[in-house]
């Protein structure tokens, strides 16, 4: 069975730290958490929110291949809450970056690292290459 190294950005502005546990709850159900940032608490990072966030990074390995992962992410989200007329996002769980066995940057969304804060916070948990 082949494994993939999938690092991910969450994040959460409703009852924050309390919904990013049950998240790496759910996410350690679907694969093995090889690393953690701490979380960070703050402003939005979109102009014009008023809310507060809690974000987190995350290095996560498992069976499922990208397509398959996302759309699972995109299921968790749900069964955690997430609807899209919610002003305050209830959970965000981004693919940000696939690696290989050996470190190496396999795809990338930057659209998802474009923010410093979560360039930061991915450099805490896994390599940029």
């Amino acid at each position: 069975m082949s494994l993939h190294r999938y690092l991910l950005i969450l994040g959460s502005g409703a009852d924050g730290e309390a919904q990013l546990a049950r998240a790496r709850a759910a996410l350690a159900d679907e694969g093995r958490i090889l690393a953690l940032s701490p979380v960070v608490i703050g402003a939005s990072v979109v102009a014009g929110d008023p809310h507060r966030y809690a974000n987190q990074a995350m290095l996560l390995e498992t069976a499922l291949e990208r397509s398959a992962f996302n759309a699972r992410l995109k299921a968790l989200e749900a069964g955690l809450g997430r609807r899209p007329e919610d002003a305050a996002c209830a959970i965000d769980l981004d693919l940000a970056r696939e690696y290989g066995a050996d470190d190496a940057l396999c795809w990338e969304n930057p659209a998802k690292l474009e923010h410093p804060l979560f360039m930061d916070l991915a450099a805490q948990v896994a390599p940029v290459r």
